[in-house]
């Protein structure tokens, strides 16, 4: 993720509201502030494993640039990972959290907990772990006497899933002040019939167990309800912050149609998006004769940069 944009000062300081307790989300405990020490091969400051929780994947890494000291105020970039709800780790991304806090702005990048045969988590965990991450991010910056400004959420499919949710429903709530979110691949309606179907192929059979375990159904069709309450695309409205989209057209993970029912979405209510089709590629948008439209939406997160921070 290169060239994105350089922050100036920020002349603007948010007061931000640090333990509070969002609607549908678990609450923030007190805790020490954490360490930040200087990566001199990278040229940024680093607190790595801040606990928000009791789990071990309750954790989350913060970046922040080498003349943060010297800043009015920050604006930052919350980045939450993918892989299936099942895989996936806050670390897998360092080098672009790296890149992008070198132009001036705070990263976070946060683990969440995954679902697996030892425990029984899924959407509703997930998402208040998500929720509960935030208060915590907000919290430790206010307890360090570092002042944030704008906020953006970025995920990657399960990952941007989540960033969408959080940032369509919890924006009136949220002690970030949200002014867009960067979607990569991201399920926005979990109730698209062929998104559904997904668990029911064998590569996926494992997961489509635990899943329909978890919500004691015979068929993912039957938990339409539960899948409802946490699809992003429930929660869209006309003011809905801004969303910068990018979706694979021969995706085998996420259906080409979920991107179509969102878009459709997000223009009939006038929402403010951008969207990017790569059509050559898989969930990994890594088709070479896509690789130019990387370049298109990385030039749209700078646009968005220039434009709301």
């Amino acid at each position: 993720m290169n060239n994105l944009v350089n922050s100036a000062c920020f002349k603007v300081a948010v007061v931000l509201v640090c333990c509070l307790v969002l609607t549908g989300c678990a609450t923030v405990s007190t805790a020490k502030v954490p360490d930040f020490r200087f990566d001199a091969e990278n040229g940024v400051y680093k607190a790595l494993a801040v606990s928000y929780g009791s789990d071990t994947k309750q954790k989350f890494d913060i970046y922040l640039p080498e003349n943060y000291q010297s800043l009015d105020s920050l604006d930052i970039v919350v980045y939450i990972h993918g892989g299936s709800y099942y895989t996936g780790s806050r670390s897998e991304r360092s080098d672009m959290l790296v890149e992008m806090t070198r132009r001036g702005i705070a990263v976070v990048s946060l683990d969440y907990r995954l679902v697996s045969p030892t425990n029984t988590v899924f959407l509703k965990e997930m998402f208040e772990d998500v929720c509960t991450a935030i208060d915590k991010i907000a919290f430790v910056f206010n307890a360090s006497n570092i002042k944030l400004d704008k906020a953006a959420l970025m995920g990657i499919s399960a990952g941007a899933h989540f960033a969408m949710l959080y940032s369509y429903k919890m924006i009136e709530t949220s002690p970030l002040d949200l002014v867009f979110c960067i979607d990569y691949v991201g399920p926005a309606d979990l109730t698209d019939e062929a998104f559904l179907c997904k668990v029911e192929e064998k590569r996926f059979a494992k997961l489509g167990k635990m899943f329909k375990k978890r919500l004691k159904v015979e068929n993912m069709s039957d938990a339409i309800p539960y899948f409802r309450e946490y699809s992003p695309i429930e929660y869209l409205k006309p003011e809905s912050i801004p969303t910068i989209c990018a979706y694979a057209k021969k995706d085998v993970i996420v259906p080409f149609s979920v991107c179509e029912t969102f878009a459709a979405k997000l223009e009939s209510l006038g929402c403010t998006y951008e969207l990017t089709v790569f059509p050559n590629s898989n969930h990994g948008l890594e088709a070479p004769e896509d690789a130019p439209l990387h370049e298109i939406v990385t030039g749209q997160i700078e646009d968005y940069m220039k434009k709301y921070f």
